[in-house]
């Protein structure tokens, strides 16, 4: 899909938004953003050591709607110190429904504004786990959470509404989260999950975190090229594969590459670059790996071969930067190797793959400054 493509997608869907802004919540729910409306703004029971009391529902409550469901996600919520009640500037999990079921992430940002970010998932698509420092990560096995905006007014009605950009992991920060990752996957077991940590991590990192920095156009058609079975769930084990190709026509050198003749640093540098990234499953090891090539547009030679396509530089002028993804499906900091000189990538069609980066390279010099 080309760049132009997606943001036309994008764009269709956020005017969707402003359109369900102008006619209310229910062309939403028609369309399966929202959930059927309860019986909502009644008080809610609260069960506490001195015996039931009632708490006022929020808008945020009363927009999520489950309070005849239970919450699957209760022992995560407890073991994070979030509220089964979710107010301005605060977090919440909630899992309902019969299984696989649905788990929905829940921001309500501080402030009068209302504004809540959403993020939901089918619960025999996700896992969960904790690094070192203590943040806890919630992980799609395939695909993306849906992923949205939304800005509720006092009875917890939509006003507006835009998607956010794609994400395949969220990041939280919480209280115990070995024991809320514990509590996750226990009950994303019982719904069915069987996802494979190794090729979950891989996939996080091919969606990206939602940052906008992430966010480059595809290269058209060189993955499919390169790798016809398509998608990390296809990945044969061992094997080095093409699994993203994107283009940044603002691309900057970084400190680890040096001019070939008198030695200074590149750093900062502008010059167009594909990134390519490639990744290997080693399920008998417990470990995933990635590679991801910053390749300027300016190489010496572009080649092809039987089984591969490969770039090669008058000095050391594509940079490599290298990942590990551990067996809980957790991503390692970025490990940089430095400037190479050239580098080979297994493709299915290597002439064709050339053809394409060749029509790019040109396109961008027709377009250049």
């Amino acid at each position: 899909m080309g760049a132009f493509t997606r943001a036309a997608m994008v764009l269709g869907v956020t005017l969707a938004g402003s359109v369900a802004a102008v006619f209310g919540a229910d062309a939403l729910r028609d369309a399966g953003y929202l959930p059927q409306p309860n019986e909502t703004g009644a008080p809610a029971a609260d069960m506490s050591d001195t015996g039931p009391t009632t708490r006022i529902a929020t808008r945020f409550d009363r927009f999520i709607q489950s309070p005849d469901l239970q919450n699957r996600a209760a022992a995560a919520n407890a073991a994070c110190g979030f509220g089964e009640s979710l107010s301005a500037g605060e977090t919440g999990f909630w899992y309902v429904g019969d299984a696989p079921g649905n788990l929905g992430l829940y921001r309500a940002e501080s402030g009068e504004g209302g504004v809540l970010r959403s993020f939901t998932a089918s619960g025999d698509n996700l896992l969960a786990y904790s690094d070192q420092y203590g943040e806890l990560f919630v992980q799609t096995g395939e695909g993306a959470f849906n992923s949205r905006t939304f800005v509720l007014d006092e009875a917890g009605e939509v006003t507006f509404t835009e998607p956010l950009l794609e994400r395949a992991r969220i990041a939280l920060t919480c209280d115990d989260a070995f024991a809320a990752a514990d509590a996750l996957n226990a009950e994303f077991a019982a719904s069915g999950a069987r996802v494979n940590p190794i090729r979950s991590g891989l996939n996080a990192f091919v969606v990206g975190d939602g940052y906008g920095y992430w966010d480059y156009p595809r290269v058209d058609g060189l993955v499919e090229t390169c790798a016809p079975a398509g998608g990390v769930a296809a990945l044969e084990e061992g094997q080095l594969t093409l699994i993203s190709a994107e283009f940044d026509a603002e691309a900057q050198f970084s400190d680890m590459i040096y001019h070939e003749m008198s030695g200074e640093s590149l750093s900062g540098v502008a010059e167009p670059m594909v990134y390519l990234t490639l990744a290997r499953v080693d399920s008998a090891s417990g470990y995933g790996d990635i590679q991801v090539y910053s390749a300027p547009l300016s190489w010496r030679a572009l080649l092809a071969d039987e089984d591969a396509f490969s770039l090669v530089y008058h000095f050391e002028a594509m940079e490599l930067v290298g990942f590990t993804i551990s067996g809980d499906g957790s991503r390692s900091h970025s490990e940089a190797v430095g400037g190479v000189l050239d580098a080979r990538f297994p493709c299915a069609d290597p002439e064709r793959a050339v053809a394409i980066l060749e029509q790019l390279a040109d396109e961008s010099r027709a377009t250049g400054p």
